[in-house]
């Protein structure tokens, strides 16, 4: 198989899946009504997406390392369909919370083998690569929840989750079927061999603490309040129905997609710090206005702003792909990946908490606090590693 047709078919599998694993978000209302779930138990439910996540991020990145990446998705898309199955036919609160592990565990394997198959891309292309990972990965988290809300209206949530899995199971035995002789490695596939840039090999102590929060800042804005404040602030506050939420985390989508293109692009040709910078500061101006919107045009402008700053993680991971030997890169990215799933394990619970006891505003206070601190962490000291501009 060409290593560009490899490309594709992973990036079209991260596609499909990522948008089974996220079909939930819209769906949120519906499903904490008919099992019977408070706003502290939604959040929860995504507390335990994340605690999956955490239990997968170390062996993922492991296996990453050794493992023909189609035969690692296909794994990953079948634990992705069963979890979907199990969530369309839940008739209670528990096996609502298994369903969310095993979604969890079968995304990390998905994002950590896509993540790492074009992380391997020579150093040159390596953000136009990272870009083409966060282009596939963030259409799929948008246009999921939009898929999922219009199939919930037409239907029902169950239905939704539902025809989740049946994707996913579709991509699973399609490749499981590839001959495994055709199968590169990622590695193999875009030759990435380069060794690491002898003045990049001893970064600041402050430099690595900053980077490995980066997904942490993401993964929590995401949990917390895309997936979570999101359609529950849509619901209550501002009469925004489930189709709504999806569609307008559809638009979000185009963002990010064009975010993946823009940051890609400065990356390789500018610089990786003039991609990372302004990322994190649009990220942390998105929080900002969610705190405060109370229309539907600002609710939107928020959720625009936040996905156009999320791109700033995949930026993070080019640099660390730039900072790691090629042999030990998957084991990275699952360090990185537990960073931001822990402080995604912890986010939709505390906001769901704070949200009932104390409002939307205080709610969203911790996701400030901790987006503003990383901006200014990675101006002050994340270097840059692009090799001719260091």
């Amino acid at each position: 198989m060409k290593p560009r047709t490899l490309s594709a078919a992973i990036g079209a599998a991260l596609l499909i899946l990522t948008m089974a694993a996220f079909v939930r978000a819209p769906l949120l209302p519906d499903l904490g009504r008919e099992i019977g779930m408070s706003a502290i138990g939604l959040g929860l439910m995504g507390s335990v997406f994340a605690l999956g996540r955490l239990l997968a991020d170390l062996p993922a990145g492991r296996v990453a390392d050794r493992t023909k990446p189609a035969r690692m998705m296909a794994a990953s898309a079948a634990i992705v369909a069963v979890g979907s199955v199990v969530m369309a036919i839940a008739g209670n609160e528990a096996w609502i919370y298994v369903s969310a592990l095993l979604l969890g565990v079968g995304s990390t394997f998905v994002l950590t083998t896509g993540m790492s198959h074009f992380a391997r891309a020579p150093k040159k292309r390596r953000g136009m690569a990272m870009s083409a990972f966060a282009g596939w990965l963030l259409a799929g988290q948008s246009f999921g929840p939009a898929v999922g809300g219009i199939l919930a209206d037409s239907f029902d949530w169950r239905w939704s989750l539902g025809a989740a899995g049946v994707a996913a199971a579709l991509v699973a035995v399609g490749l499981w079927l590839l001959p495994v002789g055709t199968i590169a490695t990622g590695e193999e596939s875009t030759g990435s061999g380069e060794q690491v840039d002898e003045h990049l090999k001893n970064p600041s102590r402050q430099a690595i603490a900053f980077l490995y929060l980066l997904p942490a800042v993401q993964f929590a804005l995401g949990g917390a309040i895309l997936q979570t404040l999101v359609p529950i602030v849509a619901d209550g506050e501002l009469a925004i129905g489930p189709a709504t939420v999806g569609l307008a985390l559809g638009v979000g989508g185009v963002a990010r997609l064009a975010g993946a293109l823009v940051a890609g692009q400065v990356t390789d040709r500018v610089s990786r710090r003039w991609a990372l910078v302004p990322s994190q500061v649009i990220q942390a101006a998105g929080v900002a206005v969610f705190a405060m919107a109370t229309t539907r045009a600002l609710w939107l402008v928020a959720i625009l702003l936040m996905t156009f700053g999320s791109v700033g993680v995949h930026v993070g991971a080019t640099i660390l792909a730039d900072l790691s030997e090629a042999s030990t890169l998957g084991r990275r990215l699952g360090v990185f990946r537990f960073t931001g799933d822990a402080a995604f394990m912890v986010a939709p619970a505390l906001s769901g908490w704070l949200y009932s006891t104390s409002g939307r505003v205080w709610a969203t206070v911790p996701m400030l606090v901790l987006a503003v601190v990383v901006a200014a962490g990675v101006t002050l000291w994340v270097p840059e590693t692009a090799s001719d501009r260091t």
